[in-house]
C-alpha cells in the first residue's frame, strides 16, 4: 500500500496594505511635519531677538502657520490610524488640535501692543508643549495598537513625548537650561515624519509583526 505525504507549505507572511485614504493621510501628516519643521527652526531662532529687530509680527505669523500645519498633522494621523486604533486616534487628533490652539494663542501674544511679548510667548508655549508631549505619547500608543510601523517608530515617538513632559518638570523644579532635552524631540518627530512619508508611497505594504 502506498501513502501520499502532503508537505505543508509555509504560510505566506501577513501584510496590510494602506487604503488610498490612509496613504493620503500619511502624505498629509508627513509633509505637514516637514514644512512645520523647516518653518519653526528659523522662527524659534529669531524669537529671542524679535523685539530687538522689530520682527514680532513675522515670528507670530510663522508660528500661526505652524499651528495650522499642526492641525493638518493631527488630521493626517487620524486618517492613517482610525481604522486600526479608533479611540486612540481620536484622542491623538483632539490633543494635537489642542496644542495648535495653544500655540496660536501664544503667537497672538506677540501681536498685542504693550503686552508681555516674547516672555509671554515662552510662558504660554511651555504649557502648549506639555499638551504636545501628551499627544505624542498617545500617538505612540495608537501606532503600537495599529501594528503598522516598525517598533523603532513607536519607541522614538513615545520617547519624544516623554521628553517634553520631563523637560516641563525640570523647568519647574530646577534653574537648569532646557535646551539639552530638545534633541530627542526632533529625533522622535523626524523618525515619525520619515515613516509617514515612506509609507505614503504608492502600493506600499505594511508588514505585520
Amino acid at each position: 500500500m502506498t501513502t501520499t505525504t502532503t508537505r505543508a507549505t509555509p504560510a505566506a507572511p501577513r501584510t496590510r496594505q494602506l487604503t488610498a485614504g490612509e496613504q493620503r493621510g500619511a502624505r498629509l501628516a508627513g509633509w505637514a511635519l516637514l514644512l512645520m519643521t523647516l518653518l519653526s527652526l528659523p522662527a524659534t531662532a529669531l524669537l529671542d531677538r524679535a523685539e530687538e529687530l522689530g520682527a514680532r509680527a513675522v515670528v507670530a505669523t510663522a508660528f500661526l502657520v505652524v499651528a495650522v500645519l499642526d492641525v493638518a498633522v493631527g488630521w493626517g494621523l487620524h486618517l492613517v490610524l482610525r481604522r486600526h486604533a479608533l479611540p486612540t486616534s481620536v484622542a491623538a487628533l483632539v490633543s494635537r488640535a489642542g496644542y495648535a490652539v495653544l500655540l496660536a494663542g501664544s503667537a497672538l501674544v506677540l501681536l498685542v501692543p504693550g503686552g508681555e511679548g516674547v516672555a509671554g510667548f515662552h510662558s504660554d508655549w511651555a504649557l502648549a508643549l506639555v499638551v504636545l508631549g501628551v499627544h505624542l505619547v498617545i500617538v505612540a500608543v495608537a501606532l503600537w495598537r495599529s501594528r503598522l510601523p516598525p517598533g523603532v517608530v513607536v519607541v522614538a515617538t513615545g520617547i519624544a513625548g516623554a521628553a517634553y513632559l520631563v523637560d516641563d518638570v525640570l523647568a519647574r523644579s530646577t534653574d537648569e537650561a532646557q535646551g539639552a532635552v530638545l534633541v530627542p524631540f526632533m529625533l522622535g518627530e523626524l523618525v515619525l515624519m520619515g515613516w509617514l512619508l515612506w509609507t505614503a508611497r504608492p502600493s506600499r505594504l505594511i508588514r505585520l509583526a
